[in-house]
């Protein structure tokens, strides 16, 4: 499961853990007779909190005179993405705004389920979102969802721990990190991810092929695993497991793991979704208040950059067999809207005035850390066949994590596979 919250928020990371632990949901109430229904279908493990979600839907409906009435569902991240291919099916759709994760677009676009928003956001809508922000939802030159959750990976640490290492600050580059890594080990787990065969190990080796400087597929979808970049980052992976540098555990973990791990105090290094931010000094979930911070991803020297990321954007569409495809729409332009998102001071917005505003660099003073990082954040692969490639990545990625292959022949293996899936996509 993949998954991330905003940078602060208590209320959320309970839903989340909840989330992970129950099912499903619905949070709206019954639909007042006469009202015209517009149905969301909405994660469950990101976002904004339910009852933050349910007072917005009151608002929106107080906007247009009690006529129009949004009902809320909630799905986990793979149960979302089948109800959205299965929404195909049927006209009218059962929903009609679908939260996204932005490696799914190319696939839903491709098979006309969404909505082209091209027409929908207006120049000064655009220059307010970062480039890459609306990349990520962009498909074939068209636009088919608006950004909502700037999920992205921060690298964070414990203070006294690194401090009782020696050193002072956190690392600016990815061979500064091995060193502290091998100091610590005397004392502690230096560092724990989330490993496990899922959606998140890919998250993270597309991150560890960006802290060496490259990308696991090129502009037109052809992978790479074969070049210095991805096979660097395939022999470091290995190389933290074999110098128990990384926290066994990591091949059994995903993103709350590797959280609670952090904040039990038992390990110094996490990469992780902007959620842990919000837990570090919540006593309902941390042991090591006033001992956590964030900082930017180190890069290898070579790379040259100031720091090396992945993003996990999340964004809001519209079905294109939608009944209410208007007032839809609506609905997306208020829930993304700068006047909401400026209400949500516990998440990163999306606009580029509100990350400048005085008020979020009050509540959150290390703002500018996350900006590097969204600023120095690979995408994953932008495939019309992403899930299908990114299980062959799982795969091939687990056997590498578990030992049962070296680096270089998981890579090679998964290259093959990829090259075969390509080919059967693109004819």
């Amino acid at each position: 499961m993949r998954v991330g919250l905003g940078i602060g928020g208590g209320l959320a990371l309970g839903s989340l853990l909840e989330a992970c632990a129950t099912g499903s949901g619905n949070t709206a109430p019954t639909p007042p007779p006469g009202a015209t229904v517009i149905r969301a279908l909405l994660f469950d493990q990101v976002g904004y909190d339910p009852n933050v979600l349910q007072a917005l839907a009151n608002k929106f409906r107080s906007l247009h005179n009690d006529k129009v009435f949004v009902s809320i569902e909630t799905a986990h991240y793979r149960e979302l993405y089948e109800s959205i291919l299965a929404a195909g099916l049927s006209k009218p759709a059962p929903y009609d705004v679908v939260a996204l994760d932005q490696v799914w677009v190319p696939e839903f676009a491709n098979r006309k389920q969404l909505l082209s928003l091209k027409e929908q956001i207006p120049d000064d809508v655009r220059s307010d979102l970062m480039p890459s922000l609306l990349d990520a939802f962009s498909y074939a030159g068209t636009n088919w969802a608006m950004p909502h959750v700037l999920n992205v990976q921060s690298l964070y640490y414990n203070k006294s721990q690194l401090r009782g290492a020696g050193f002072s600050a956190p690392p600016k580059t990815l061979e500064d990190w091995y060193q502290q890594m091998t100091a610590l080990r005397a004392t502690v787990t230096p560092y724990t991810d989330s490993w496990s065969q899922d959606e998140g190990l890919v998250s993270d080796f597309v991150r560890i092929t960006a802290e060496f400087g490259g990308d696991l597929f090129d502009a037109a979808g052809k992978p790479l695993l074969l070049q210095q970049p991805v096979q660097r980052a395939a022999a470091f992976m290995r190389q933290l497991i074999d110098e128990h540098l990384v926290r066994a555990e990591s091949a059994a973990s995903n993103e709350p793991d590797a959280m609670r791990a952090f904040l039990s105090g038992g390990v110094t290094f996490t990469t992780n979704w902007n959620f842990v931010w919000g837990a570090m000094n919540d006593p309902a979930f941390s042991q090591i208040i006033g001992q956590g911070a964030v900082a930017a991803i180190p890069a290898a020297a070579s790379a040259g950059k100031p720091a090396a990321s992945v993003s996990g954007f999340l964004g809001l569409g519209v079905l294109a067999n939608s009944a209410h495809t208007d007032l839809a729409v609506a609905w997306v332009r208020y829930l993304t809207s700068p006047e909401v998102a400026s209400q949500q001071t516990g998440q990163l917005p999306i606009w580029t005035s509100l990350q400048k505003s005085a008020e979020m660099r009050k509540t959150n003073p290390q703002i500018d850390v996350f900006l590097s990082n969204l600023a120095n954040a690979r995408p994953r692969p932008k495939l019309v066949h992403y899930v299908e490639a990114s299980a062959v990545l799982q795969r091939h990625l687990h056997d590498l994590v578990l030992g049962t292959v070296t680096p270089s022949r998981a890579m090679a293996d998964a290259q093959a596979e990829l090259l075969v899936l390509q080919a059967r996509f693109a004819s």
